[in-house]
């Protein structure tokens, strides 16, 4: 019994102090960052910027069937509204929509894959910052498994010098491994 009320007493505690301690930071930081807001200025949009990829291929989804799994993978490329500076101009980046459904037609998810989630996958993160998604290709695995594969292809624009990352993702749209 003892026990029980002391568990009760310590629970009730925490609670009571947790609470107020939680209202009372979270009232000044509300207003500092209203007033940070509020001065600063609208980042300036990127003029004059090319791309490194044709015009035609944006927002058209390559569909992708393996008689083995029971899911289709679409890819659609589209252009993001952030750009790399480079020392000849700017390059827009590209984004990469994974929508991947079961041969019953409903979703299993959508994710779109950014350059920038290859980041938390390696170790030297300078030449993917300084490079712009060209495509994304589905790569077959002709078995079973419970993963899609893909492979980002990487152009960095000054050098014209090529990467490819083999993306390994569950079916749940998870980035389970980079090579």
């Amino acid at each position: 019994m003892k026990n029980a009320f002391l568990l009760f007493f310590i629970f009730s505690l925490l609670t009571a102090c947790g609470g107020n301690t939680d209202k009372k930071q979270d009232s000044p930081a509300q207003s500092t960052t209203a007033t940070t807001d509020s001065t600063a200025a609208p980042a300036p949009k990127p003029k004059n910027c090319q791309s490194v990829v044709e015009a035609d291929k944006f927002g058209k989804a390559d569909v992708y069937q393996e008689s083995g799994k029971s899911i289709k993978v679409s890819l659609t490329l589209d252009q993001d509204t952030s750009s790399t500076q480079v020392a000849n101009g700017c390059y827009f980046n590209n984004t990469v929509t994974v929508l991947a459904t079961k041969k019953s037609g409903s979703p299993m998810f959508k994710r779109t894959l950014l350059k920038d989630d290859l980041l938390y996958f390696t170790k030297s993160g300078d030449a993917i910052k300084q490079s712009i998604l060209q495509k994304v290709i589905y790569k077959p695995t002709f078995n079973g498994q419970r993963y899609i594969t893909l492979t980002m292809h990487l152009l960095e624009p000054e050098s014209k010098k090529t990467m490819d990352f083999t993306l390994f993702m569950n079916y749940f749209g998870e980035i389970v491994k980079v090579k």
